[in-house]
Parts: structure tokens; C-alpha cells; sequence
């Protein structure tokens, strides 16, 4: 309270200087206004601080930082890889003529999502015979580490 009193007894000390020091003009009249609405304003800054007191409780402060639900970001996240290994299993079946089923290994990283690893099962070589078959899961390996930005040795494809 005793700095409140300070301050509005400084408002109006300052005001009355400077009206002292003010030509008799238009351009006083407007400072003169303007000092005024200082003045008011000082006076009026505990009330701004009531309004802040009645705030509702039941609402968070929006200037606090919101905590993560880790659950959800685990759900959202696995349902993303998921989302992934079936892109990835789409495009090798649409490239190379293979069945495969994908599992995309993932890490929370930064509150963001990263890929660590993806693991190709081949179910089905399809049309192509035996010998051909490591050069294959060699293109496949390649493929699958273009899509998802990671090095060949992340990427594990097996029969």
C-alpha cells in the first residue's frame, strides 16, 4: 500500500512540474491532457490487479508451459509407425512384386518422432527364383533405407 501512495504522490508531483514548465499554447494543453491520463492511469493500476486476483482457479495460466501426456504421445506415435510400415510394405509390393511385413522401430526424440530401425520380414519372393534372392533382399535393404532416412546397417531384412 505504502509504495501505491508513493507512487501516485510521484505522478502527480512529476505532472505538476512539468504543467509548471508547459507553454500557455495548444501544444500545453495537449501535454496537460496527457499528464492527466498518467495520473489516472497510476491510480487506476491496483484495480487491474483485482480483476487479475478474480481470474477463475478451475482455468490453467496460459503463460504456465502445458505438460505432455505421455501415453497419448506413445499411442499417437505407434500408430504413425504403424502408418509407416504400411507405406513401406505398399511401396516394396508395388516396386519389386514381394510381399513383405514391415516393423518400424521408433524413439521420442526431442518431443518429435524418429525412426531408429525397420525390420522387412519377406513373405513371399513372388516371381523371383532362388538365386536371385539376396540380390533382392540387397535392393529391398537399399529401398527401405531411402525411405526412412536411415543408414543400410538400421535397416534388417530377413526371410
Amino acid at each position: 500500500m505504502q509504495v501505491y501512495i508513493l507512487s501516485v504522490c510521484g505522478a502527480v508531483i512529476i505532472s505538476a512540474l512539468v504543467t509548471l514548465l508547459l507553454p500557455e499554447g495548444k501544444t500545453g494543453k495537449f501535454i496537460n491532457g496527457i499528464l492527466k491520463l498518467f495520473c489516472l492511469l497510476v491510480v487506476l493500476v491496483p484495480l487491474f490487479g483485482f480483476f487479475k486476483e478474480l481470474k477463475n482457479p478451475d482455468f490453467p495460466d496460459s503463460s504456465q508451459e502445458a505438460s505432455l501426456d505421455d501415453g497419448f504421445i506413445d499411442y499417437a506415435f505407434d500408430v504413425r509407425a504403424k502408418e509407416d510400415g504400411e507405406k513401406i510394405d505398399k511401396t516394396i509390393a508395388d516396386e519389386f512384386s514381394v510381399v513383405v511385413s514391415s516393423s518400424v522401430a521408433w524413439d521420442f526424440v526431442e518431443y518429435s518422432y524418429k525412426i531408429t530401425g525397420v525390420s522387412v520380414k519377406i513373405k513371399n519372393f513372388g516371381m523371383y527364383g532362388n538365386d536371385e534372392h539376396i540380390i533382392i533382399i540387397d535392393k529391398i535393404a537399399r529401398r527401405v533405407s531411402e525411405l526412412t532416412d536411415l543408414p543400410l546397417e538400421e535397416v534388417n531384412v530377413y526371410e
